[in-house]
């Protein structure tokens, strides 16, 4: 039986994608570079950004405008994540907050059980008093 292959170490295996890319850039035309570096390398975009600064293929200035532009996709990206997530709650439970003062719990097959408006003696549109 051969012996398998012991794959290089992350630091080796960026040290020779790095020393490719700077071959690379010297042949490249294009005006999409960190799109074609992604696909070229198969790696992510951040990963593309912090190389090509890295090796000088793309000015500090844009660098730095492309890194956040990045920030702010993730950040957008992730907000629409909880967003949803907090839909999936409220649409699994559409009448909980209409129906109960408070909520003791959820039965086995998911419906709320608890203290109603009416029990409290309050109509469910009128909010507690503070004091």
């Amino acid at each position: 039986m051969p012996k398998q292959k012991k794959k290089p170490a992350k630091s080796e295996r960026r040290d020779a994608r790095l020393i490719k890319a700077r071959q690379w850039v010297l042949t490249y035309q294009g005006s999409h570079i960190v799109r074609a570096y992604r696909k070229k390398f198969n790696v992510d975009i951040s990963c593309a950004l912090k190389d090509l600064g890295e090796i000088g293929a793309i000015p500090s200035e844009k660098l730095a405008a492309l890194q956040r532009a990045e920030q702010l996709r993730l950040q957008a990206l992730h907000r629409k994540r909880e967003e949803k997530k907090l839909q999936a709650v409220d649409d699994s439970y559409p009448d909980s907050d209409d129906t109960f003062f408070f909520i003791a719990g959820y039965t086995s097959g998911g419906a709320p059980y608890g203290v109603t408006w009416e029990e409290m003696g309050m109509e469910s549109w009128d909010s507690p008093s503070p004091w």
